[in-house]
């Protein structure tokens, strides 16, 4: 175990500018990641199969694009974040709300010691023998999208813990990614609602890389060679990889709705464009 604090030149630059800096850092593992680009991936811990799904999917395909994975280590969406990131060979840190000995739940001390094994980062802000509770676990959320570039949501409920954490990100400037859910899906209410205020709805791996023009060469080489049709270029060039209401392109278009998606549909059947749950549209990546 190695304790960093704010003065050490090891310090994370990232977690410097947030508010209310950890003053130390306990530390396990591999504190190069701190120099990684790294996504937070966070969830319920009350997680639907869809859920395993899908953070399942995103972990796995971020790491290969060479994102670090950071998480909480809770059960749910946090573990099997950690866990599909390993399997793939990929780099994760935990943050933790106790301290780096009294892990919670205690079943994931097999996790921890998977982490560690593969030259992953477990780290805490707390003391050694601290106890775990649900204040510092709302505490140390801030960490884990301190750490972070972006912070993906794979689902959350009402006034969450997770809500609490994309809450934080907003506040640091960093970008929100949520997954869509189904409307009668508790553990995706949070989502849906942070969707409806402005984060960016995600359907595949390609919508974040995006973002950080991360996308490989080839992929936008390919994006690059489209080739649009006179009638459909006004559509498309409003288009971007974010997706936008239907109503927002027929009112800088000044059209009519009705024309305006019998051409989206043209536009979809071509594969030049997604239409995304909530009536909105996207250049297809």
């Amino acid at each position: 175990m190695r304790k960093i604090t704010l003065e050490d030149e090891i310090y994370p630059e990232k977690l410097k500018n947030i508010k209310k800096p950890p003053n130390q850092l306990y530390c396990n593992g591999n504190i190069e990641l701190f120099n990684m680009p790294a996504i937070a991936i966070i969830g319920s811990r009350c997680c639907s199969e869809y859920g395993v799904k899908m953070a399942e999917k995103f972990s796995k395909q971020l790491s290969e694009n060479g994102f670090c994975i950071v998480s909480g280590m809770a059960t749910g969406i946090d573990s099997v974040a950690h866990k599909a990131c390993l399997e793939v060979g990929g780099k994760t840190i935990a943050v933790l709300g106790d301290g780096l000995d009294k892990i919670f739940p205690k079943e994931n001390i097999y996790l921890y010691k998977e982490i560690i094994y593969n030259n992953g980062l477990v780290i805490s802000e707390y003391e050694p023998e601290t106890e775990a509770n649900s204040k510092l676990f709302v505490e140390r959320n801030r960490i884990v999208s301190g750490l972070s570039i972006g912070t993906l949501v794979i689902e959350s409920a009402y006034r969450s813990g997770t809500s609490i954490t994309a809450r934080y990100s907003l506040e640091q400037g960093k970008k929100v990614f949520c997954i869509p859910h189904m409307l009668e899906t508790v553990t995706g209410i949070g989502n849906n609602r942070l969707i409806q205020e402005g984060c960016k709805l995600v359907t595949c791996v390609e919508d974040i890389l995006c973002e950080f023009n991360m996308l490989e060469k080839d992929k936008q080489e390919e994006i690059c060679k489209i080739e649009i049709s006179d009638e459909y270029k006004p559509i498309y060039e409003i288009l971007t990889y974010n997706p936008i209401p239907l109503n927002d392109i027929c009112k800088k278009l000044k059209c009519k709705i009705s024309d305006i998606s019998s051409m989206i549909t043209l536009m979809e059947m071509e594969g030049l464009v997604q239409v995304v749950p909530g009536n909105m549209i996207k250049r297809k990546g």
